[in-house]
């Protein structure tokens, strides 16, 4: 078939009932304009697509960082949809493998896709899901931060906005931006 397609019953072997998936976003009143994540929805932050305050469960995106402010939206692409938690909010920071993960991570994920735990504590609970990676113009060509890491010999635990003229925060994509020169602007 060559498009991906899902199931509209529980039991595709028994009923053959199917349709094909959108890859990308649509609908909403942005007229399918793409996600943008994270984003911000009745003042938490979602780096996922969530079915949170809509009645009928479907999935939706921001189409800026702020729907609380801009009230604009999309559906979300089904692709992007999975883990056992689809919907819910990531939960950061979160422990996987015993280690404290303060944002999205491929780590474990043999596709390489970014995830995340949507509880505190993935090793006990197991609950997750993907996290859409964001289109951003920067250097890092949208990877999550890494805390913590090395600016100037120090290390940081949050972003920062040292030696930016905007004032916007940022943050190393890398464990060491002295060394790999790689960053990312922080959500606003």
């Amino acid at each position: 078939m060559g498009r991906p397609w899902c199931a509209t019953t529980p039991n595709y072997d028994k009923d053959h009932l199917r349709c094909f998936c959108f890859s990308e976003a649509y609908g909403g009143n942005s007229n399918g304009q793409r996600c943008t994540f994270p984003f911000v929805y009745k003042k938490q932050l979602f780096y996922t697509c969530t079915n949170a305050g809509d009645k009928m469960g479907h999935f939706w995106c921001a189409t800026t960082h702020n729907y609380d402010r801009n009230k604009l939206w999309s559906d979300c692409p089904d692709t992007i949809l999975g883990g056992n938690a689809a919907g819910k909010s990531c939960a950061f920071p979160f422990l996987y493998n015993k280690q404290m993960h303060y944002t999205c991570t491929s780590d474990g994920e043999s596709s390489g896709h970014l995830w995340c735990s949507t509880t505190r504590n993935y090793d006990v609970d197991k609950k997750w899901t993907y996290c859409s990676t964001p289109d951003y113009d920067r250097p890092s060509h949208g990877k999550p931060c890494v805390f913590p890491f090395i600016y100037k010999k120090f290390k940081f635990h949050t972003c920062t906005n040292l030696a930016e003229a905007s004032g916007k925060f940022w943050c190393s994509s890398t464990d060491n931006y002295d060394r790999d020169h790689r960053w990312s602007h922080c959500p606003a």
